[in-house]
């Protein structure tokens, strides 16, 4: 009855695939800490020197391309104040700090340093995640300020879904593709069970 149980319990520990399940965790812990961190530090972090020298330079690039590439498609005149893009429809479009990936592009670099995976794949991997990122904060901004043009009362919902979630389930993406297809420390194979005849 024992030499049973313990079988079927290896058996088990097997299919669970351990070595992504431990990755997964080490994943999820490190992004539960990092926000644990930030959030108990954010004033600091938002106001240290480097990261705001950052966020105004994607700020720059943000506010003077976005009117460029949309007011000769779409015909508008979407101009830039300061801080903010003003829509035709008199909607003020503000860009601040959390706007800008920083916090995400951290995120980034502290994960992949961590998790298990050879050093000279994480010299290429870790740039080209922060690139990704990037991509995505213009393709979101750009994305509300076309959207907005035609839907101005929509602008908070469209902050609360692409400005937070939309960041966490990339960069679960790009975790995916480092633990199965760059690093491969893990794999999504699943074991092959075989009916034996009794």
């Amino acid at each position: 009855m024992l030499s049973a149980l313990k079988r079927s319990l290896q058996t088990r520990i097997k299919s669970w695939n351990l070595p992504l399940v431990i990755q997964a965790w080490i994943f999820f812990l490190v992004m539960l800490f990092f926000q644990l961190i930030w959030e108990s530090f954010e004033s600091e972090l938002n106001s240290f020197p480097p990261f705001i020298f950052i966020s105004d330079a994607i700020g720059n690039v943000l506010l003077n391309t976005i009117p460029a590439i949309i007011n000769p498609v779409f015909d508008v005149d979407i101009v830039r104040d300061g801080i903010s893009l003003i829509l035709p429809n008199g909607l003020y479009f503000n860009y601040f700090f959390y706007l800008s990936g920083v916090k995400q592009m951290c995120l980034v670099i502290t994960l992949f340093l961590i998790v298990p995976g050879p050093w000279i794949k994480k010299l290429w991997f870790i740039p080209c995640s922060l690139i990704i990122i990037q991509i995505t904060v213009f393709a979101r901004f750009l994305i509300v300020t076309i959207h907005c043009l035609i839907h101005p009362e929509h602008i908070h919902l469209l902050k609360d879904m692409l400005f937070g979630p939309l960041f966490y389930f990339e960069i679960l993406v790009l975790w995916l593709a480092w633990v199965l297809i760059v690093a491969k420390t893990a794999s999504l194979k699943l074991p092959v069970t075989t009916n034996r005849e009794t």
